[in-house]
Order: structure tokens, then C-alpha cells, then sequence
């Protein structure tokens, strides 16, 4: 029973429309990889970093041995590529996992690539759902939200979907030099509701919008858990962490690199009253920008910031007073920032220039 006809499948769109990024594979000297699946558990720890193959599965061909696999992964991946995967995880002291799996069956195989010559079988998976089953173990929770539906998604997707725990969250890009060590990872964000020039990741963080919640209360909207995440990246791998901020329909782009991200440490969420009005106030804040508004936030709400040692991920708890100036206030704080409208042709050097 051998492993054939490897071929790649994604849960993510296309980025074919990103000229930020084709133009920094294009015009620079940097490797730009993504990695298909990243999960992070409860604990705030990034535990398995995925890549993924579709297979199909010969019964009358003996048994693909680690090998053979390896020799087929390698094959589809590059072994360039491949090695610079490896390489990644390791900067987060774990091994890259790689998945096959098998529509016809509904098979999953899990394997380690220890190294561009060594992998190891781990375990099977009878069945998509016993391999969704799995994810929601190893994540340390599992969805009771209803998963959006896209038609374009691979079945593979949609079976785990319906099984309740989605395929872990893909990571963006991440960059390597000439050796094919990791140097950073990259963020791409599209502005897509507003102009580059007015986009700000600090709004969206701090609670700029609100809504009314099914009870008829006012609640709202933060990106808060989507930065944990990447703080998480960053702070693990201790790699640099960039964004870029671009748009299809304009020239401008904001490049920036991430110094630190310091959270509001926000009541559970039994305390619905306490969470809230700690978001009222950040919402508030985010539409004025006033000092008397962030005197509140300041005097009134602790706020905290992730510290990783291997193998625990640290909360650190910053007590009022709460201040920019010692980075303790709620905010995501930039090492650099450089908004340029209308000349796409300096993002290269601007870019080689954080080097």
C-alpha cells in the first residue's frame, strides 16, 4: 500500500493579488516561505508547525517505507524549501510535522521530518474526524462556534470543519537568508475598508468599533486573540516580526516592525460587566486619542505582556499606573513604521534597509 500522486492542497486564498510580496521575492536576496498549519495551544504555546500533502493510496503497491515518503515529500516541497521549514520550527525548539492524507479513504498520516534526510512515522488516523479529534486535543480546546462556509475549500477542509476542529491557521511568510536561516516572519494585511494611509492596527486592537450583542447590550470588536497569536510567533521563535500594510487598488504601503505587544488583561469572560466596560473604556480611547481618556485606562486596568522560557510561556502582569513610556500601557509598539504613498519601487530598499 504505497503513497502516490503527492500534490498540494490549501484552506488559505490566493495571494496573487499581494504586489507588496511578489515584488519582495522578486527584487530582493531573502527567501519567503509560508507554513501551512500552526497550532498553538491554551497554554500560549506554538506546539506543531504542519505542512500538508494530498496523497493517493495504492493497495497493490507494497508499503511506502519513511524513506520512500521522505524522498516523495522532498519531491513536491524542494529541498531547499524543505530545509528552510525545518529550520523555522526549530527556532521554536519543535520539529516540522507533516501530514498526508487521502479523500478516497479519509486517512490521515502523520509524520516527523527530523531532518532533510530523516522522518518518522508517528501515527494514522482512520478516519478525518479521529485526525479533527486530535487537533482539538493537542489545541487543548475545541470550537462551539459555527465555522463560515467557503465552497472553494478542499473537501479535506470542510470534513474537518464539520468534525468540529478545523485545520490549524497557516502562517503568512516567514523570511530566510541566504544560509536558509530564519530571520523574521511577515505579516501581510490588505486594507480593505479604508485607505492605507488611515489603516491602523492600534484602533482595531483597542476596541474602535462596537455593536449591539444578541441581548441588545453594547459590546465590541477587537483583533486582540489575532495579535496574541502573532506575539506568540514572535516571542517563541524570538524572531523579528514585520507588517505590511497594503492594498490591490493603491500604491501606498505602511512597513513596519513590531518591538513588543502589551495586552489588556481583561476580566474571564464570566465576568461579562468587568471585560466590558475594561472595552468601553479602550473604545473610547481609540476614538478620541485623549489624555484624559487614557488617564482612566492608566489609573483604573492592568494590562500584560508574554515572556517565553523554554518550554513555558509567561504572562507578566503590568499594575496601574500603566504608561507608554515604559511600554506597559495597552498598545502594540513599533521598533519602526514608515507609511510611503505612491512610490511602491522604495518598499525594496526600505525593506533591505531593516537588515
Amino acid at each position: 500500500m504505497a503513497f502516490v500522486n503527492f500534490r498540494k492542497e490549501s484552506s488559505e486564498r490566493s495571494d496573487s493579488d499581494n504586489w507588496t510580496k511578489q515584488k519582495l521575492i522578486l527584487e530582493t536576496l531573502y527567501y519567503f516561505d509560508s507554513i501551512e498549519g500552526c497550532n498553538q495551544n491554551t497554554e500560549n504555546i506554538v506546539t506543531h508547525l504542519f505542512e500538508r500533502s494530498r496523497i493517493d493510496f495504492d493497495v497493490s503497491i507494497p508499503h511506502s517505507t519513511e524513506k520512500e515518503t521522505l524522498d516523495k515529500i522532498i519531491n513536491l516541497e524542494s529541498l531547499p524549501v524543505l530545509q528552510r521549514k525545518i529550520n523555522f520550527a526549530l527556532a521554536f525548539n519543535i520539529e516540522l510535522s507533516y501530514v498526508l492524507y487521502c479523500d478516497e479513504v479519509k486517512k490521515v498520516w502523520l509524520y516527523t521530518i527530523h531532518s532533510a534526510d530523516k522522518c518518522e512515522f508517528i501515527n494514522e488516523f482512520d478516519t478525518y474526524e479521529s485526525f479533527s479529534n486530535w487537533l482539538s486535543e493537542i489545541k487543548g480546546w475545541k470550537s462551539t462556534k459555527k465555522f463560515r462556509e467557503i465552497d472553494d475549500l478542499p473537501y479535506f477542509d470542510k470534513e474537518l470543519r464539520k468534525a468540529g476542529t478545523a485545520w490549524p491557521t497557516n502562517i503568512d511568510c516567514f523570511i530566510s537568508d541566504l544560509s536558509s536561516n530564519p530571520i523574521g516572519i511577515l505579516e501581510f494585511q490588505n486594507a480593505n475598508n479604508t485607505s492605507v494611509a488611515l489603516h491602523c492596527n492600534n484602533d482595531f486592537f483597542l476596541c474602535k468599533q462596537s455593536f449591539e450583542n444578541f441581548w441588545g447590550h453594547i459590546d465590541y470588536r477587537d483583533d486582540i486573540r489575532r495579535w496574541i497569536s502573532q506575539e506568540i510567533l514572535r516571542v517563541q521563535s524570538n524572531l523579528r516580526l514585520f507588517v505590511i500594510t497594503w492594498s490591490k487598488k493603491e500604491d501606498d504601503f505602511i512597513l513596519k516592525e513590531i518591538e513588543i505587544i502589551t495586552f489588556p488583561n481583561l476580566p474571564y469572560s464570566k465576568n461579562w460587566g468587568l471585560n466590558n466596560q475594561y472595552k468601553a473604556d479602550l473604545h473610547k480611547f481609540a476614538n478620541t486619542k485623549s489624555t484624559p481618556d487614557a488617564v482612566i485606562i492608566a489609573n483604573k486596568y492592568s494590562s500584560y505582556n508574554l515572556k517565553y522560557i523554554n518550554p513555558i510561556m509567561q504572562t507578566i502582569v503590568n499594575n496601574p499606573p500603566l504608561h507608554t513610556n515604559n511600554k506597559t500601557f495597552p498598545h502594540i509598539y513599533y521598533s519602526y513604521k514608515q507609511l510611503i504613498q505612491g512610490k511602491k519601487e522604495e518598499l525594496v530598499n526600505l525593506f533591505n534597509g531593516l537588515f
